[in-house]
């Protein structure tokens, strides 16, 4: 009975190899990549029915976010988001399967899981290794002494005739020009097809043994060592920690003041325009923004015992000037993009404002509820953040944006946005219809459509975005 569930396990892992060859190495990726999550889902949780799982409440949010953007795939995969997303799905299935397999007195937010995840890589690539080995062993296993060592010979003696066969077949290629010729087309006519046959077989082979060293690595009881005894034995000096804090603070206070007199109030100095003005400094002030965020974490994690109610003020001044410099950003880059349009790059530097702005303002609370947790919190928010940009629809927003500028200032490039997804089409197609004159917008749409013709047809390339865009596309004359 044991041998022929390992059999049939082993079976089911080949069968999910082929399944995720097929659907992610063949072609375009599209909808493929939902039957593939589906496939191992389907197999993970009929193989572990009788399992108690644990850490459920986060593991509902890994997986609704696994699913979100896995289902991206099928509606736009040609977002800026998708070859990030192509390597973030596998590893949040890793994480979620460890959460829900791991022990519940594990905290998933702690070092510990931390190491408990590295420990599972380590120990998936352990039983590949012994996989192997094992095959290895069934196959001499199953054939005589004398047939293996034949075997083994005869493999030596392949191995050493490769160095021998390419400087004889050189030679002769050189002295006899038909032979060379002959050498030419026999790889071209017998080895082509298959190379790339054997080319995915070797793909199938390796995909399979990860499934299989996974699974069972997912089974192996791993003991983690609690190292939080040791988490208070580094502590920052309470002065030097004011002192930094005092002179950090005051250089901020001067910046602050003078954003201030001039820059909140709409007045510029003469030197510059709004546009040049937000373009000298908003990489800047992110960079302190982050440094501060970096200096913040690093005070409270660090002297976590009998904060003083003076490093809490200092701290909380730190915060709302990081607010400021955050705030003079983001007003900068809303001049730029009213001079210069809306890009892929300052949309998201938007949204990762509105991110460290959230994250500055739990820190704050954190720092006068010293038993909130950051780690917790910060990994929900970036995990929905970034959950959340894959649905907002990016392309959609940069076009909507553009065309409401273009009313205002007559203003379009359109060499930018041809070069987004499908997903803008239909904005584009809308504004078309409403103003056929918009400077390059009728070529564009025409050079979208020609692309279309281009684009994979298979069944894997699937996406709701292309069936879209092909329908608006054709009532372009």
């Amino acid at each position: 009975m044991m041998l022929r569930n390992n059999l049939l396990f082993v079976c089911t892992c080949f069968l999910l190899a082929i399944i995720a060859e097929v659907c992610l190495f063949e072609d375009m990726v599209g909808i493929s990549y939902s039957i593939v999550i589906a496939s191992f889902y389907l197999f993970f949780f009929y193989r572990f029915r009788t399992f108690t799982f644990s850490h459920k409440q986060i593991s509902g949010i890994v997986f609704v976010s696994i699913w979100i953007l896995t289902i991206t795939f099928g509606v736009n995969p040609y977002s800026i988001f998708s070859p990030l997303n192509f390597i973030i799905i596998p590893i949040l299935v890793f994480v979620h399967i460890v959460l829900l397999t791991s022990l519940s007195t594990i905290p998933w937010y702690s070092n510990s899981f931390l190491r408990l995840i590295a420990k599972k890589i380590s120990e998936t690539f352990k039983q590949c290794n012994m996989s192997v080995v094992n095959v290895g062993k069934l196959l001499k296993s199953s054939m005589n002494e004398s047939v293996y060592r034949t075997g083994k010979k005869i493999g030596i003696g392949i191995f050493i005739s490769i160095p021998l066969l390419f400087v004889i077949t050189l030679l002769l290629s050189a002295a006899d020009q038909q032979f060379a010729n002959l050498l030419s087309v026999i790889p071209k006519t017998l080895f082509n097809f298959q190379l790339e046959f054997l080319w995915r077989i070797v793909k199938i082979g390796v995909i399979a043994v990860l499934f299989i060293g996974f699974f069972n690595a997912v089974v192996v009881n791993t003991v983690i060592v609690d190292n939080s005894s040791n988490k208070d034995s580094i502590q920052w000096d309470g002065i030097i920690v004011t002192t930094i804090l005092i002179v950090i603070n005051l250089v901020y206070l001067l910046f602050t003041i003078v954003q201030f007199q001039y820059f909140f109030n709409g007045s510029l100095n003469d030197q510059f325009s709004y546009s040049e003005y937000a373009r000298r400094g908003f990489f800047e002030l992110i960079i302190v923004s982050i440094i501060n965020f970096a200096l913040l974490i690093s005070v409270v994690t660090f002297h976590k015992k009998n904060i003083s109610m003076i490093i809490k003020g200092l701290l909380t001044l730190l915060i709302v000037f990081s607010g400021v410099m955050l705030t003079s950003a983001f007003l900068r880059l809303m001049m730029y993009e009213q001079a210069y349009g809306f890009t892929y790059l300052r949309i998201l530097a938007h949204s990762f404002m509105i991110l460290l702005t959230i994250l500055f303002a739990y820190t704050l609370v954190k720092v006068w509820i010293q038993r909130l947790s950051l780690i917790h919190f910060y990994i929900i928010s970036t995990l929905l953040y970034y959950v959340g940009l894959n649905m907002v629809g990016v392309d959609q927003m940069i076009v909507s944006k553009n065309i409401n500028r273009y009313e205002h200032t007559g203003k379009i490039d359109t060499a930018y946005l041809s070069t987004l997804s499908y997903a803008a089409i239909p904005k584009l197609v809308e504004l078309y219809k409403h103003d056929p004159s918009t400077p390059g917008l009728k070529s564009l749409l025409i050079n979208k459509r020609d692309e279309l013709t281009y684009e994979s047809t298979t069944w894997q390339a699937f996406n709701l975005s292309k069936q879209k865009a092909a329908l608006l596309l054709k009532e372009i004359e």
